[in-house]
């Protein structure tokens, strides 16, 4: 009689239920945030008027967030 000892399948190996998510182009966003910030912050003039900043930020973020999912429109 022989026993066929095996190893344990590792995560890797092992068939998952979710699908493999496709990678985000990281190079692709980080090109896009370096061009507007320069252009968005190019004539800025730093204050202490708080609402200001507030918007840039605001600005700066939806922007981003736009091309995030123009990127990859699903997965996020």
């Amino acid at each position: 009689m022989s026993f066929g000892f095996r190893s344990p399948i590792s995560r890797s190996e092992a068939t998952s239920p979710h699908p493999v998510r496709p990678t985000f182009d990281t190079e692709l966003l980080r090109a896009y945030m370096k061009k507007l910030l320069q252009t968005k912050l190019q004539h800025a003039i730093w204050s202490s008027d708080r609402d200001q900043v507030k918007s840039w930020m605001k600005d700066i973020k939806e922007r981003v967030k736009d091309r995030m999912i123009e990127i990859q429109p699903s997965g996020l």
